[in-house]
Parts: C-alpha cells; sequence; structure tokens
C-alpha cells in the first residue's frame, strides 16, 4: 500500500527542476546579446525602425516579426523592459515585411534596440556586380583570419592628405619587407582590394595591391589602432573598408522617365538642405511619368530643424534631364514615414569634406589625396 509520505521526495525534486528550468529559461530570455558588425539576425517581434539618436529617433517604419536583418553599426548600451542589450543600426535583408504585412524594400537602414533581435544562421550570399570593380575574386580562410580579395581597377595620385601609413609599399600584408616609399604626386596603380579579418578580435586590415614606378606590392590603406582616449583598440571598419557589407552592389535596374537606371547599395547620412518647404519623395528616380508618394521636410533654413537621412541607394546614372539651382545630380532611395522612395540628390548635403558620396573610387582617392 502506497502513502502520501512516499511521493513527497519525488515531488519536491520534481519542483525543483521546474525551477531551475524556469529560471533557465527566464535567463536566456534575458540574455544580453554579443553583436559583431555583418552579423545576420531575426526579428523577434514587430520592431521599430527609427532615425539615428542625434534625430529624434523617429520611426522609421515597423519590421513584422520574423523578418532578416544584418547588424552594421552598434551603438550605446541600454536596459529597456527588463533587458540589457544595445542599439543597432541594421540593413533590411531580402523577404522582410512590416507589421502589416507589406513588403519592406532590401536595403533599409534604421536603429532598432538589440534586445528583440536573436542570431541566425549567415546567409551565404554572392553580391552583383557585373564583374566590375567590387567583384569577389577569392576567400581565403585559416586558423587566424579571413582573406576577402576583390577586384578594383583604379588608378590615384598621392597627395597630402595621404598618411604617413599610406604612403609605404610592403611586399605582403604582414609588412615584411618595404618595397617603395610614396611620395605626393606619385601615381599608383590598383588591381585589388584584400580585407584580412581577425577570428580572435573581429578586426580588419584593409590593403590595396598595387603598382608604382615599377614597384608592386601591397599599401595599407586601413587597420585597427589603439585609442590613448578609450584605451582600447578601436576598429573602424564600417567606415574604411571600401566594399563594407558589398557597398556599391547593383541591387536592381528601373526603367522610370525614359531612361534604365542603375540602382547600386550605399548606405551613409546626409541632409536635407534647401529653400524649398519640402522636396518630393517619388515612387521612382526622374520627375517624367513617376508618382509623388511623399514629402519630406527641408532643413532648418524653413524653421523645421534640421532633417537627416541614412540613405540606402543611389542611381550609378547622373539625371540629365533635370535642370535646376542644385545642378546635375544622382537620385538617392530613402525611407520615410514607412514610405521608400527617390528624392534628387541636389535637395541633399554633407556636413564633411571630401566626396558628397562614399563611393568606393572616390572614397579612396579621396583619402589618399586626389584622383585622376
Amino acid at each position: 500500500i502506497l502513502r502520501i509520505t512516499d511521493f513527497k521526495k519525488p515531488l519536491i525534486y520534481l519542483g525543483q527542476v521546474w525551477i531551475l528550468i524556469y529560471l533557465f529559461m527566464l535567463t536566456s530570455l534575458f540574455a544580453e546579446t554579443e553583436f559583431k558588425l555583418y552579423q545576420d539576425m531575426l526579428v523577434t517581434e514587430n520592431l521599430r525602425l527609427r532615425t539615428p539618436a542625434y534625430d529624434g529617433r523617429k520611426v522609421i517604419t515597423v519590421l513584422n516579426a520574423g523578418s532578416k536583418v544584418k547588424v552594421i553599426d552598434i551603438g550605446n548600451e541600454e536596459t529597456i523592459d527588463g533587458i540589457k542589450s544595445n542599439w543597432v543600426e541594421v540593413e533590411v535583408q531580402k523577404g522582410a515585411t512590416d507589421k502589416d504585412g507589406n513588403k519592406v524594400q532590401y536595403g533599409v537602414v534604421g536603429w532598432c534596440f538589440g534586445g528583440y533581435l536573436k542570431e541566425t544562421s549567415q546567409t551565404k550570399y554572392k553580391p552583383n556586380y557585373r564583374k566590375g570593380n567590387g567583384t569577389i575574386i577569392s576567400e581565403k580562410e585559416d586558423d587566424n583570419q579571413i582573406v576577402e580579395i576583390r577586384k578594383h581597377i583604379q588608378t590615384v595620385k598621392i597627395g597630402d592628405l595621404a598618411k604617413s601609413e599610406q604612403r609605404i609599399i610592403y611586399s605582403d600584408t604582414k609588412k615584411s619587407k618595404v618595397i617603395y616609399n610614396l611620395q605626393d604626386n606619385d601615381e599608383v596603380e590598383i588591381s585589388e582590394i584584400w580585407t584580412v579579418t581577425t577570428k580572435k578580435d573581429n578586426f580588419h586590415q584593409i590593403w590595396l595591391k598595387v603598382t608604382a614606378n615599377g614597384k608592386s606590392g601591397f599599401l595599407c590603406f586601413s587597420e585597427p589602432y589603439y585609442s590613448d582616449y578609450y584605451k582600447k583598440m578601436l576598429d573602424i571598419s564600417s567606415y574604411s573598408i571600401p566594399y563594407a557589407n558589398n557597398k556599391w552592389e547593383i541591387i536592381e535596374t528601373i526603367n522610370s522617365s525614359g531612361k534604365k537606371w542603375t540602382v547600386r547599395k550605399l548606405t551613409q547620412g546626409l541632409s536635407v538642405f534647401c529653400n524649398e518647404d519640402e522636396v518630393e519623395l517619388r515612387d521612382k528616380p526622374g520627375e517624367i511619368g513617376t508618382q509623388i508618394i511623399a514629402h519630406v521636410p527641408s532643413s532648418y533654413k524653413n524653421g523645421q530643424g534640421q532633417i537627416n537621412f541614412e540613405i540606402e541607394a543611389v542611381t550609378e546614372e547622373i539625371d540629365d534631364q533635370k535642370e535646376s539651382v542644385y545642378g546635375k545630380e544622382r537620385w538617392v532611395r530613402i525611407t520615410y514615414d514607412g514610405k521608400t522612395g527617390w528624392i534628387h540628390g541636389g535637395y541633399l548635403s554633407a556636413e564633411r569634406g571630401g566626396p558628397k558620396y562614399y563611393i568606393s573610387e572616390d572614397y579612396i582617392a579621396f583619402s589618399l589625396g586626389w584622383y585622376m
């Protein structure tokens, strides 16, 4: 005959097990995620994409749970709803939808709270460069590092903007031997770009395979550095890799305004700055036969505060049909108030020196002095 006391110990043990399981699940739910650049993530519940902090974190769109995004920048840490995580800038990947089930275009960018993202498998993706500059030639990997080699044909003249470490041509990427020291006005012929990523700390070195004055070797375009201010190594790869996150890849082609436009991915911040009270956001590049889908406020000249955007893509082609005080320009794709569309680049400005658009070739030429 079984007595009630015979069940006490098993019941107590079972209760302890369930408590441990619950605590484990709770810990896992609120565990802090360590983000890495260009890491694929999955949205766990409807998630607002916002403008940067300096622009007030205004909502761009709301992503549906299950949408895939890629981390392209990592911001400050914060605790929201008991979850400790970083704010991260993400790029929407293919197949994403908003909370209403509408398609969100590939390449839309915005900031979100990382506590509602979870890591997912990295998608193997081959970007389209039509065999031109940016085309991936090869990828190598060993126990310590990953080396990505891209085609890049360009001639650059060295100028006074080139840093001292950008003037040395080495025999290899390990700096085994100095081949040549570049001087102002030396012409450098670039044939390849090597991105060397260390597995231990995920740091990047950017090398250009070059020839100058009959000497061939490797020039260190950018590498991590130790910051006395932060007391640690810093990796500025999101800015210094000419093809970071497949920058300048061909996203699509669009026929509009009697022209075929080649749309290339280019993520960077610009401001709407012009005399008009607002500028038109159109469904396609060009003004002929395209539709206005929204009006975007202009700059603080009109008492509206500076309007900043993370642009997502630009047309490779210049619009030679639009004549205005802003000159002939590219068309720029942005997402505003849930609508993804096109603004004429003449209405936009960059608050810095150098090229307006960080197109890979222009960025390299500017960093090394000037381009031909």
